[in-house]
């Protein structure tokens, strides 16, 4: 990923303007997905790696695992992390295969999304 640096005029940019440039980057920086931020988390990669060898696939099906944790925003007294899902990327198909956990990476349910059919595993 490149980045490009964007050079201001500090002539341009004074009382109105800055105030509104420094507001628009608070605002998107607090619409950044806390989820996203960590998905390349290890947390429960083992789980899901075991998990798969489990399921009916071909050998080799397997494109990619995204690992998302789901985190607590909201309630400063709950626990930081309140579930993780593993995305599975698989060649046969353009859909997902999820394995949705909990914090403890206990398995909840493992489901397909889009195109992707595995043999005893809902779609939807």
């Amino acid at each position: 990923m490149r980045l490009r640096l964007l050079r201001l005029r500090p002539t341009r940019l004074r009382g109105a303007g800055l105030r509104a440039l420094l507001a628009a980057a608070a605002v998107l920086a607090g619409c950044l997905p806390a989820g996203d931020l960590q998905a390349q988390s290890k947390l429960c990669a083992g789980t899901v790696e075991s998990h798969l060898a489990e399921l009916p696939l071909a050998p080799g099906d397997v494109k990619s695992v995204r690992i998302i944790e789901r985190v607590n925003l909201d309630d400063e007294f709950g626990p930081e992390i309140l579930g993780v899902e593993g995305w599975v990327r698989l060649n046969s198909c353009s859909g997902w295969l999820v394995v949705n956990m909990r914090a403890s990476c206990y398995i909840l349910e493992t489901y397909t999304r889009g195109d992707c059919r595995v043999e005893g595993l809902s779609n939807y």
